[in-house]
């Protein structure tokens, strides 16, 4: 069922998603009116690129009022939740099932910090990119079908969010939704990083000293699975599965 109204819920269904957030003072009362029902998201770039972009999505420019997006997207990764109500994001332009020349009460808009010349996307971001859209879209009972590029949707020549291939965008974006072959964020690679490194050490990059642990000293010298003359010659894994053989035995 789709959500009816404004989606004060933002913050909460973005952290929940595993991703930073950044919520900007009073965003739950910023907008130019309410929403009808909300019918997907509206990807975008800022065309800039720098750290204070958001201060022109949530304040706006000389020729439109802000807030101009209810979405910043950090080169980081992190959200910053700039309104809660419509904001002027999308223009002129038509998506099947959204409202010709409306769609700004009833998408919600992401600006993702960038220069705008397709370029310089990093990879947290554009994996905070999908998690995102796809958060939101299954918090509002839609699928990637309106995961949408504001260039697709507009009748003005947009160009945003420029060197995304939407395509394969949207696939992703349902394989987050569908939670099916869904890569592990930057985060989460990091936090299991953590743990192994407190209970293990630092993590060479030289995986040599690893591969001769276990496959015995003709390893390093001649590429080989020789094993361990201690071990009779067996691997750490073949003298593993011995033992366990020889136990199994005993217990019949």
């Amino acid at each position: 069922m789709s959500w009816t109204g404004d989606p004060i819920w933002l913050a909460d269904v973005l952290r929940d998603a595993g991703l930073k957030v950044i919520e900007q003072e009073g965003w739950r009362d910023r907008g130019h009116g309410d929403f009808a029902d909300l019918r997907g998201v509206l990807c975008h770039h800022t065309a800039g690129g720098t750290t204070d972009d958001w201060r022109i999505v949530q304040y706006g420019r000389p020729d439109l009022e802000g807030p101009l997006a209810q979405l910043v997207l950090e080169r980081d990764g992190t959200f910053r939740v700039i309104a809660a109500g419509v904001c002027w994001h999308a223009g002129r332009g038509s998506w099947p099932g959204w409202p010709t020349n409306n769609a700004n009460y009833y998408v919600i808009g992401i600006e993702a910090v960038s220069r705008g010349d397709g370029t310089d996307w990093t990879p947290v971001q554009s994996d905070a990119y999908k998690r995102g859209c796809a958060a939101i879209l299954r918090r509002i009972g839609r699928n990637a079908d309106d995961c949408v590029a504001h260039r697709e949707y507009s009748s003005e020549g947009k160009i945003d969010p420029a060197g995304i291939d939407m395509d394969a965008f949207r696939r992703d974006v349902q394989a987050f939704i569908d939670g099916e072959d869904a890569p592990m964020s930057a985060a989460e690679v990091t936090r299991i990083q953590d743990f192994i490194t407190a209970f293990c050490g630092p993590i060479s990059s030289d995986v040599k000293d690893i591969r001769e642990q276990l496959c015995g000293q003709g390893q390093r010298d001649t590429g080989d699975f020789a094993g361990w003359s201690q071990l009779g010659n067996r691997t750490v894994v073949d003298a593993l599965a011995e033992v366990l053989t020889r136990l199994e035995k005993l217990e019949k």
